[in-house]
C-alpha cells in the first residue's frame, strides 16, 4: 500500500522539535528520528497510538495515500 508519513510536516507545524516530539510521545529516539527523515517509515499500531493520543489527534493527520500513479512517475 503506497502510504506515506507525515511527521516532518505535523511536528514543523507544530513549532516543536524532533527531541521534543520524540520526548513527549515516549516512542523511542530512534523511531522518532527515524519518522521524520523518512516518509516512507511505517508507523507501527503502538507508535501511531502514542502520537494519536499525546496531541489528540486522528490517524489521518499522520499519514498520506499516494496512488500508485504518482509513484511511478516520481512524484
Amino acid at each position: 500500500m503506497p502510504m506515506r508519513n507525515r511527521i516532518k510536516e505535523f511536528v514543523d507545524s507544530r513549532g516543536i522539535s524532533v527531541y521534543q516530539f520524540w520526548q513527549e510521545t515516549g516512542i523511542s529516539r530512534t523511531t522518532a528520528y527515524s519518522l521524520y527523515n523518512n516518509s516512507a517509515q511505517y508507523l507501527g499500531r503502538d507508535v501511531m497510538d502514542a502520537i494519536c493520543s499525546r496531541y489528540n489527534i486522528q490517524p489521518d493527520i499522520l499519514l498520506k495515500w499516494i496512488p500508485a500513479q504518482e509513484l511511478n512517475n516520481g512524484d
